[in-house]
């Protein structure tokens, strides 16, 4: 088995522009994003792309890791959900992550184009809150990067444990 990559994979489309936003271009607002995806290629893949865009990621395989991440005080300026097969679960433990959190997440949910009837399964109410964004994958760098550049609107200030 190889060791992980101390430093994230060089991006396929470097360079290379997404509706009009070079890849290339970088966050310089010092954002930490958690990431939580079952997925360990998707959750590789995402980081990688949010790494390229100069945001600091931190890597949870289950929504239950990062609320117990948000339990020992860490703190995260948003959240990055992969939904899959289980999204209805997935959703519904939302809100134990926001109270874990002490507010409303910034979130941003990520699938692939084959899970989507699994997302449409889950209730409305469930996708009708004000942080319910999603994100078909693979995920543009122009997407991701518009996400990032939305987190100013949420108060910029770092989302933390109960304070």
């Amino acid at each position: 088995m190889r060791a992980a990559p101390s430093r994230p994979l060089a991006s396929p489309h470097r360079g290379a522009t997404n509706g009009g936003v070079s890849t290339g271009k970088r966050v310089q607002l010092g954002l930490r994003i958690a990431l939580v995806d079952a997925d360990a290629l998707q959750r590789a893949c995402t980081a990688n792309s949010l790494t390229a865009l100069g945001a600091d990621v931190v890597p949870f395989v289950h929504l239950a890791d990062l609320v117990g991440a948000f339990d020992a005080r860490q703190k995260f300026d948003g959240v990055v959900v992969g939904l899959h097969a289980d999204a209805r679960r997935t959703l519904s433990r939302v809100p134990d992550l926001e109270a874990a959190a002490g507010r409303a997440l910034p979130l941003v949910y990520v699938t692939h184009r084959s899970e989507l009837q699994a997302v449409d399964a889950v209730p409305t109410a469930l996708r009708a809150g004000r942080s319910f964004q999603l994100l078909c994958s693979p995920v543009e760098d122009a997407q991701l990067l518009a996400w990032l550049e939305t987190l100013a609107a949420w108060g910029r200030g770092t989302l933390r444990a109960r304070a």
